[in-house]
């Protein structure tokens, strides 16, 4: 089947009517050709999606059994078993169900003098340029050569 070329639709005003009829008639078949792939598409389509379920639901068969063996092998060798499985505690940490006060504080570690606490506040005056902005900064005395960053 050779390709025929269609008369422009922009000129089809100038068209006789032998040339409307080729016109309508070449687009009707373009259509309906391109109806008969869509329709091929959309059944190669869905037999894929079928296959790729299929597939899906025997790597995970494959990924039980994988471990099971795994299981078997340990326990063949005198290795201890897996440990089981426990959630990792981010739902429970995000949950609005936690009550505030119910955990106890954790433990201090560090030196037990540090108390961290702010004993002095000075203010020093500073000559600033034009055109700068007021940080504002607290620096604390805790009695030693560095205090390290609070």
């Amino acid at each position: 089947m050779t390709k025929r070329r269609l008369p422009l639709a922009a000129h089809a005003d100038t068209l006789s009517l032998k040339a409307l009829r080729e016109l309508v008639t070449g687009l009707v078949e373009r259509a309906d050709r391109a109806e008969i792939r869509i329709e091929k598409l959309e059944a190669d389509n869905r037999k894929l999606r079928e296959d790729n379920d299929l597939l899906r639901v025997e790597n995970t068969r494959l990924k039980v059994d994988n471990q099971l063996l795994r299981d078997e092998i340990a326990r063949l060798k005198n290795l201890p078993p897996r440990p089981p499985f426990r959630p990792s505690g981010i739902e429970q940490a995000t949950s609005d169900k936690t009550v505030a006060g119910s955990r106890k504080p954790a433990r201090r570690r560090g030196p037990k003098g540090d108390k961290g606490s702010v004993t002095r506040e000075e203010v020093l005056p500073a000559n600033a340029p034009p055109g700068s902005r007021l940080r504002a900064t607290r620096i604390a005395w805790c009695g030693i050569w560095s205090c390290g960053p609070r």
